[in-house]
């Protein structure tokens, strides 16, 4: 049995005749619009029967000879006359209007200044310039055209000094005026330590406080450093301790870090809980649990390793000694 291959189309129609269409219904007063709007490409490029029928080019419309010069000048452009021609005269009939008072700016504005620039540049000396100062800041002015930096870089140390007022001082305020001068620094510097201390007075303590103030001024450390070992244990009153917490009294005195250290074996072993394991699966896997070191020191223990006398190159041999 055999099975045909249906072709199936890409879209409804595909490789089918075209179905025929009818015409268009064109009224006969529409019928020179239709035949217009069919177009001429076809008649004119693909049918050989046709005539070819060469139009002239409309007349230009110059009803005067300046609009034939616009004409001419918008059909052609102005690229040409650019290249080729001369700079159009300006009419003497419209001299430009300038006033009186603005001849100078009209004479820049000619291009004087740039002929000035390229033609004449470094040639004259420059404009002459005078700030506007007024006499009360004529020595502000003098200090910003550099007085001051000249003074510093090459008059550094040969001019007075300024003067400076006297400073008001209290009579009160006088130790303090001359240690802002320098003295405090200057006895610091030169007479170190051969200077007097200056008297602290004594602090004021109150009775329930001197044990604490005699500790701040280092009696516990002097004892620590000086007397350590020396001076008599103090006794210390017996702790009060219940019937049921002498067991924990004992334990915190040390017992315990004693019989772990000294005496493990009189400590008490905690019965460990029976593993549930059920199927062999789980008692596999309770094993696995318990870890693999056993075996790899046991396996390591079988073993051991000799050295080659002689041999330059780290070389060893294994050998079971089981």
């Amino acid at each position: 049995m055999t099975v045909r291959k249906q072709n199936l189309a890409a879209y409804p129609g595909h490789g089918s005749r075209p179905s025929p269409q009818q015409g268009p219904r064109v009224k006969s007063e529409g019928e020179p619009y239709f035949i217009k709007n069919k177009g001429t490409i076809k008649q004119k490029l693909f049918d050989d029967r046709s005539p070819l029928i060469v139009e002239g080019k409309p007349v230009p419309r110059c009803p005067s000879s300046a609009a034939c010069d616009n004409y001419k000048l918008g059909w052609h452009g102005t690229v040409s006359s650019l290249l080729n021609g001369s700079a159009t005269p300006r009419p003497s009939t419209a001299p430009p209007r300038v006033k009186p008072e603005a001849e100078a700016t009209a004479s820049i504005g000619a291009g004087k200044r740039m002929k000035v620039i390229v033609n004449e540049y470094a040639k004259s000396r420059p404009t002459p310039r005078e700030a506007r100062v007024k006499p009360e800041g004529a020595a502000t002015a003098e200090v910003s055209k550099g007085g001051r930096m000249n003074n510093l870089l090459h008059k550094y140390g040969t001019l007075p000094l300024s003067a400076r007022g006297v400073p008001r001082v209290k009579p009160e305020a006088e130790s303090i005026f001359e240690g802002s001068r320098g003295r405090g620094m200057r006895d610091t510097i030169h007479a170190y330590g051969q200077t007097y201390r200056t008297p602290k007075p004594e602090p004021r303590v109150k009775p329930e406080g001197e044990d604490n103030a005699a500790l701040d001024r280092g009696k516990r450390m002097k004892r620590l450093l000086v007397k350590y070992g020396r001076d008599p244990i103090q006794s210390q009153s017996v702790p009060r301790v219940k019937g049921e917490g002498q067991n924990n009294a004992d334990l915190d005195r040390g017992v315990r870090m004693s019989r772990i250290l000294h005496d493990p074996g009189s400590m008490p072993n905690q019965p460990s809980p029976i593993a549930r394991t059920n199927t062999p699966q789980a008692q596999q896997n309770a094993m696995k649990g318990r870890g693999s070191m056993e075996s790899v020191l046991n396996q390591i223990g079988r073993t051991t390793y000799i050295y080659r006398p002689g041999v330059q190159s780290k070389a060893f041999m294994r050998a079971s000694i089981c």
